[in-house]
């Protein structure tokens, strides 16, 4: 007889997962739960989904559907087969414009819907903070609203129709039916008429107590919509599906409703003193009919302000306030628009609502607070330390007008439980995320989780609140349903349950018969982790342990933008995500599988992929640098099994160059050669790639030919690998730019770095050569003389990675890093320093050039790319674009092994190389990476200069 696993194998036409890694990657989301499911299932198409079903009821074991698991209530967990929706399952099927309605599958990811929408000045209502990576499916499942429900309510509101596969393996459709249409359903004998006899009794029975009972506020998620079912026209069970979190059946097709975008918005931020006091002006604020009214607390900010990937866009913040407001108003025209927003300042002003009113209505700037509100939950948990802000009673929701006096009362209670909490979300709606600071390794912390939650919920009940107003109920509120509906209500959604799922396999234990709070918890008082010995320091991350365990799960490496994270980006699977890394790593400190396969191969196959761009690190909210923790892994693994050939000499790629740079005319020759690619190949490097040349006369060598004027100001040009052995002009051009900023440079001996060493996890040979480098650079910091490096990678390395990589007992190891992290530039940042009202010291040709910039990954990820735009604006007649790439797909060796090369260009081409290609006309590319201008020479055949070049080249004398 056939195995489950092999029945699916043979019948699935999508992907099929049944490892350990795989299923430890999918045994978390964004909540404080884990459970390892039994296999995984990556449909292609909805007769997949049938299929798995099929096969699921032959072998007695539950579906549970999942999107891209940013859920914070375990609501996508479960121990039986994972139906990942999100990678094949996400075409936009039909838009129509002229009646407004979109058909879609449900692995569609919310802003890229609406990217396609915006083009036609529509939208879809409902949103989520988690918008970027967020699939509708997930936003059907818990019934999603977003920062504008004021304006757009829920998704319950916009759900058209639903295509669904039942337990029964039916696939039925749902949408609105009138009473005819309705009472021939119930004479069918078959599933559907079973759920719509049903539909019909539950009711007629509990119609009075669904009236009397369910909340009558803005925002509930909790339970089933059994509301829904009994208000005036014709009857949509597409509105019950809506929110009940896959508990009914799979989603494969949706017809929604779509939504005009507002013309022209902008914001008021209301900076306040006294939270509860500007909450009761709540109703007050909702007379002047705004699209938003959002609030976020001290603890939100005060992170935010700690945040790389946000802390610059805090111009608008005045003084140090306890909360903040956003009011986002809507206007016909920007003067209109404009008018609104000031009138309403004057009053807030006059009424003494606030202490500070900033306006905004720039989209850029309006964006950028709007991400720090999307980035609360993330921000709250980046804290690194096991007390953590977690999600239990994070969705309150209570009557805008009851907002107030009981937000008193919930901090008040708080603070008798000696607890602070982060709070942020949406006042005008009455529904808030309150996360308190909770240690689930204490088991007193974890009684008095339990304890707040049945107190909570009771002061929520006794003023017609809800527990949820957004997330949903998923593991975490499940078990309270009964208390918060009361007994008869709970009683018709077990029938509901019971009528479309009689044998409980669709997602169990959501919404009704709900495990209890603490089983399957994350982290436990009873879990003891394992320590890891490791070589590097990871001390300020709180340890290795904790580092791995900083992922929350929320999923932000799931997104399509920016840089974070490019296999993912390329390959569309969770297993290539920076949180089923973190998660393949936690499962082994937290001894959910054996030590021993930190070592493995399983574990080095789902870290292969990294390309330790460390877009992570900053754009993470919790800021896993699983660059870091690569290194350290493949270091281990190394140690235990050997360094390969080609590990060797990539790591030692400097020494090599050394000893050819004085034959380099025939190794060129060699390396140009069939023989060389026959030799590649044998190494392990891709025969495709053309291996970069070697210059006989090195840059330190072209240096010390240089006639430099005798300047007081002096700047150390540090002399990487690349710019000694590869592109000797860079260094040269650099020269001249400096000096022409009025600078002598200085070139130390070339001393490599060690970063190709790192990324090889040759950490041993790399801290030898750190110290090295850190006794030499420590001489010129000391005195204040600036290090400027050329090759972003290398000087970021030094600014980076060195502080951790070397020995904690290194000679005055702080004070030492201290310095030279203060001295460390790249070129780039150096050259912007000297900017003055956005000029140049320097007299440039007047002549007009387009230019296209594509950053290198360490320094948008480190460093960002305002110094090179600035810079680079600064030149006359440059019309300087960015272009919207992450990372070029290289990285270092990465694109180079055999392996990997088909994927290294993948990634290119997902935004890089189209926006190359698409070029009409001459402009000009700029990259300072030289993997960057490596890997968009092979691939587009056009040459990428370096900023240097490119400054020197528009000097009139150079």
């Amino acid at each position: 007889m056939k195995t489950l696993e092999q029945q699916l194998r043979d019948n699935i036409k999508g992907d099929v997962y049944f490892d350990p890694i795989t299923r430890r990657a999918y045994s978390v989301d964004a909540s404080i739960y884990e459970i390892e499911p039994l296999g995984v299932i990556v449909p292609k198409h909805k007769i997949d989904v049938l299929t798995a079903v099929a096969i699921a009821n032959e072998y007695k074991v539950s579906i549970i559907p999942r999107g891209a698991a940013t859920g914070i209530t375990g609501g996508c967990l479960g121990k039986g087969l994972i139906l990942d929706m999100s990678k094949y399952m996400s075409r936009i099927l039909e838009i129509n414009y002229e009646e407004e309605f979109v058909y879609c599958e449900p692995g569609i990811v919310l802003d890229t819907l609406n990217k396609v929408l915006a083009s036609q000045g529509y939208r879809l209502g409902p949103e989520t903070s988690t918008g970027n990576r967020a699939t509708l499916g997930g936003m059907i499942g818990n019934n999603a609203a977003g920062s504008h429900s004021l304006r757009y309510g829920k998704m319950v509101d916009h759900v058209l129709e639903i295509e669904m596969v039942t337990a029964s393996g039916d696939l039925l459709g749902f949408g609105a039916i009138d009473e005819a249409e309705w009472a021939a359903k119930r004479k069918l004998n078959t599933h559907e008429g079973t759920i719509y006899k049903e539909v019909f009794r539950i009711v007629e029975t509990y119609r009075e107590e669904i009236e009397h009972r369910f909340p009558k506020i803005p925002r509930r998620v909790s339970g089933y919509n059994l509301d829904e079912l009994i208000k005036p026209g014709p009857l949509n069970l597409a509105k019950l599906i809506t929110g009940s979190e896959g508990t009914l059946g799979v989603v494969t097709e949706m017809k929604l409703r779509i939504c005009k975008s507002p013309m022209h918005t902008g914001i008021c931020i209301i900076h306040c003193n006294d939270m509860i006091r500007l909450m009761e002006k709540v109703p007050e604020l909702l007379s002047y009919e705004p699209m938003a009214i959002e609030m976020i607390d001290e603890n939100i900010i005060e992170r935010g302000l700690q945040s790389p990937a946000l802390n610059r866009n805090f111009f608008w913040l005045k003084d140090k306030p306890t909360a903040i407001f956003v009011i986002e108003l809507e206007g016909g025209s920007p003067g209109d628009l404009l008018a609104k927003l000031q009138d309403f300042a004057v009053d807030m002003a006059n009424k003494k609502i606030g202490y500070a009113h900033p306006i905004l209505t720039n989209p850029t700037e309006i964006q950028q607070v709007w991400n720090l509100r999307k980035s609360g939950l993330g921000l709250l948990l980046s804290k690194r330390t096991y007390s953590r802000a977690i999600a239990f009673i994070e969705d309150i929701s209570v009557h805008p007008n009851k907002l107030a006096s009981f937000m008193e009362k919930f901090l008040i209670y708080l603070r008798k439980h000696g607890k602070e909490a982060g709070i942020y979300g949406h006042a005008g709606s009455g529904c808030l995320h309150i996360r308190p600071y909770i240690d689930l390794r204490k088991e007193e912390e974890v009684a008095l989780m339990e304890t707040m939650m049945n107190d909570i919920a009771e002061m929520i009940a006794e003023i017609g609140g809800a527990l949820s107003g957004e997330h949903g109920d998923g593991l975490v509120r499940s078990w309270l349903n009964s208390k918060m509906f009361g007994a008869k209500i709970y009683e018709a959604f077990t029938d509901i349950k019971s009528a479309f799922d009689p044998t409980n396999m669709m997602n169990p234990g959501k919404i009704v018969n709900g495990p209890p709070l603490r089983k399957d918890l994350r982290m436990t008082p009873q879990i003891e982790q394992t320590r890891i010995p490791v070589f590097q320091d990871f001390s300020r991350e709180g340890g290795f342990e904790l580092a791995v365990d900083l992922c929350n799960g929320n999923g932000q490496c799931r997104k399509t933008e920016r840089i974070m994270c490019p296999s993912y980006q390329a390959s569309g699977n969770e297993y290539d995500t920076t949180r089923a890394r973190a998660q393949a790593l936690k499962a082994i400190v937290n001894k959910k599988i054996p030590t021993e396969m930190l070592t493995s191969d399983e574990v080095m196959d789902v870290l292969d992929l990294c390309l330790e761009c460390k877009g992570c690190k900053t754009e993470c909210p919790s800021h896993i640098d699983m660059a870091k923790m690569k290194a350290e892994v493949l270091y281990q693994y190394q140690e235990k099994h050997g360094y390969s050939l080609r590990n060797r000499l990539f790591g030692h790629i400097g020494t090599f160059y050394r000893l050819a740079a004085p034959i380099a005319p025939l190794v060129n020759l060699v390396t140009q050669s069939r023989l060389g690619k026959i030799c590649q190949d044998w190494l392990g490097i891709s025969p495709q790639r053309t291996l970069p040349k070697i210059h006989h006369k090195t840059f330190s060598r072209r240096f010390a030919d240089i006639e430099q004027p005798i300047l007081s100001k002096r700047v150390v040009l540090f002399n990487d690998t690349y710019t000694e052995f590869n592109s000797p002009d860079i260094g040269e051009a650099a020269v001249h730019v400096l000096n022409a900023l009025g600078y002598q440079a200085i070139l130390p001996e070339w001393r490599c770095c060690g970063r190709p060493l790192i990324s090889k996890g040759m950490l041993k040979q790399a801290r030898i050569k750190a110290e090295d480098l850190i006794d030499i650079l420590y001489n010129y910091a000391k005195e204040g003389i600036p290090i400027i490096g050329i090759e972003p990678s290398c000087i970021l390395t030094i600014a980076d990675d060195f502080h951790d990589l070397i020995n904690a007992d290194f000679a005055d190891r702080d004070e030492k890093m201290s310095l030279i992290q203060k001295a460390a530039l790249t070129f780039d940042e150096f050259v912007c320093l000297q900017l003055h009202n956005g000029k140049l010291p320097i007299h440039f040709l007047d002549k007009h050039r387009t230019v296209l910039v594509h950053g290198h990954c360490h320094q948008k990820s480190l460093v960002g790319m305002e110094p090179t735009l600035a810079v680079l604006k600064a030149i006359p007649g440059a019309a300087v674009k960015e272009i919207n790439s992450g990372c070029c797909g290289m990285a270092g060796s990465f694109g180079y092994e055999k392996e990997h090369y088909e994927f290294s260009l993948k990634i290119g081409e997902l935004k890089l190389f189209p926006a190359i290609w698409s070029l009409t006309t001459d402009v000009i590319i700029i990259a300072n990476g030289m993997s960057c201008r490596t890997q968009i020479q092979d691939a587009t055949k056009i040459k990428a200069l370096h900023i240097a070049e490119f400054i020197h080249d528009c000097m009139i004398s150079n």
